[in-house]
């Protein structure tokens, strides 16, 4: 890694704040048990960030019926957060992984492309 990328990469995670992890609320965690498991299950996870989102590598050690625990490392920081389910993907599915480290925050505005099918018939 060049001098310039190495500086734009640590500009990048100086400048984002913590991750948003689920509430207490949203766990419910007296009404949905938690499965854990060692070792943990490799993982792709959308990590949400105050006005951005990240696809990382992690492992799941944890979850419930409709969320997941993931544990990663984010610039030598290991840290675990809580995430809705449908925002994780176990890593032997290859799909995603092109997705790796990119952020959603500048296309956040942009709504998806809408085909002719997904328009309601009109009455």
């Amino acid at each position: 890694m060049d001098r310039d990328a190495a500086a734009r990469m640590a500009a990048r995670y100086a400048k984002r704040a913590e991750p948003v992890s689920l509430t207490a609320e949203e766990l419910d965690l007296e009404h949905h048990n938690v499965t854990r498991v060692v070792p943990g299950v490799p993982v792709w996870a959308w990590i949400r960030f105050p006005g951005a989102a990240e696809l990382v590598q992690g492992e799941a050690f944890g979850w419930t019926s409709r969320a997941v625990q993931v544990t990663w490392e984010d610039a030598g920081i290991r840290r675990t957060t809580w995430v809705w389910a449908s925002a994780v993907q176990r890593r032997t599915d290859p799909v995603r992984k092109t997705s790796l480290g990119e952020r959603t925050a500048a296309n956040d505005d942009v709504a998806p492309a809408r085909s002719q099918g997904d328009r309601p018939t009109p009455r």
